[in-house]
């Protein structure tokens, strides 16, 4: 064999193996995730009675969708019962949506919840139902783009993270993006951009003598008027009636009183825990459904507080299985439950030992795991040879 086929050969060798802890890690995160989203989704029964839920798993079915149409989506029971096999597109989370299976956008019928009278007149709809994100409107994943994709909390599309005007800002630096679009729409927000991560690359908050001021004041004023117009409630009694349930009031509005607001220029980037620094005064309320986010103040809007209820029902589970088994041990008779408790210990340890063995940069092949196996099936075989009973002993 000559030099060139002896190193073709050991790259291929090489191509063949895994960093076994990089592999278990990025095997864990993928599960971990696709838990956390379907989780807090996951029901035998189709949402659509419950509404325009605060948040669920969706999947825009391209199959049942005449040509020319934007898809509509389904929950996560409709997905599995009503389109399997069907050609998806994974939405991940959207709020305050319901379910459009049996809908006049889909063409199949729904077998979980037939009888749906009322069309989903509130639902929104956005190029992420055709498979499509980012201002670039590729699809994901994108075989010519592997860049990052973040989602605004705001309009919910998902955009590349060169596209925002940022290529290395860190996950763990931020909570939640805004993209450019809603930023610039959302008048309030330049009242609270010392709560933006500042990074010369992801956003500039105009300075000096060049900067345009955001009139609070008149901000202030329109929603105040709009408030008034719409519940005939002068705006001094709402908020008295608001600062006798603990809300702020106008007196110290947040908005009213920020120091020195300035334009927010590009995408903006939120530290954890700013949607509570928001004001919740009435006047600043009406503002948020004026400009379209009354969720904003919501707490249980966030992603997080959805991922928290799929940890929640996790947990649950895993404590129902443990019992399950404690149950299940406790019917066996005492040589089979002590063999069985004994066999997951001896694997539980000796598992842990093989991974121990694969430290650093080591990698494990396909061989390794074989033998890892077949050693553990030959030091059984012994172990019964030694005289330890078998499960049907009595």
């Amino acid at each position: 064999m000559s030099e060139s086929e002896g190193n073709s050969f050991n790259e291929n060798e090489e191509d063949q193996v895994v960093g076994l802890v990089e592999y278990i890690n990025d095997q864990n995160a993928e599960i971990e995730q696709a838990n956390l989203i379907l989780e807090a989704s996951e029901s035998d029964s189709c949402t659509y009675s419950q509404g325009y839920m605060n948040r669920q798993a969706l999947y825009a079915c391209l199959t049942c969708t005449e040509k020319d149409k934007l898809p509509g989506a389904v929950c996560l029971p409709c997905m599995y019962q009503c389109h399997e096999d069907h050609d998806l597109v994974e939405l991940w989370t959207k709020r305050n949506y319901r379910c459009d299976c049996g809908s006049d956008k889909l063409t199949s019928e729904c077998q979980l919840e037939p009888l749906k009278p009322e069309a989903n007149d509130r639902n929104i709809y956005n190029q992420n139902f055709k498979g499509l994100y980012c201002i670039c409107q590729r699809p994901y994943p994108d075989p010519e783009n592997t860049d990052e994709m973040i989602q605004c909390i705001v309009c919910e599309d998902w955009f590349h993270s060169k596209h925002l005007g940022t290529k290395d800002m860190n996950p763990d630096d931020y909570s939640e993006m805004i993209c450019s679009d809603c930023t610039s729409k959302l008048s309030f927000l330049p009242a609270y951009n010392h709560l933006i991560v500042t990074d010369d690359s992801v956003q500039k908050i105009e300075k000096g003598d060049e900067s345009e001021d955001i009139d609070v004041v008149d901000i202030v004023k329109d929603s105040q008027d709009n408030a008034e117009n719409e519940l005939n409630v002068a705006p001094k009694d709402k908020i008295s009636e608001n600062a006798k349930a603990g809300t702020s009031s106008e007196e110290n509005c947040k908005l009213l009183n920020a120091k020195d607001p300035k334009k927010i220029i590009g995408s903006s980037f939120w530290v954890e825990g700013w949607r509570q620094q928001l004001c919740t005064c009435s006047t600043c309320i009406e503002l948020y459904k004026k400009e379209g986010v009354p969720f904003i103040v919501d707490q249980q809007d966030t992603l997080q507080a959805y991922e928290n209820k799929s940890r929640e029902r996790m947990m649950a589970k895993e404590k129902q299985s443990e019992d399950g088994l404690s149950k299940a041990l406790s019917s066996m008779d005492r040589v089979a439950a002590v063999e069985l408790a004994h066999q997951y210990n001896q694997f539980k340890e000796e598992l842990g030992e093989w991974l121990g063995s694969f430290k650093g940069d080591k990698v494990v092949k396909v061989e390794d795991v074989q033998e890892f196996f077949s050693g553990m099936q030959a030091r059984k075989r012994a172990r019964m040879d030694d005289g330890i009973p078998p499960s049907f002993c009595r």
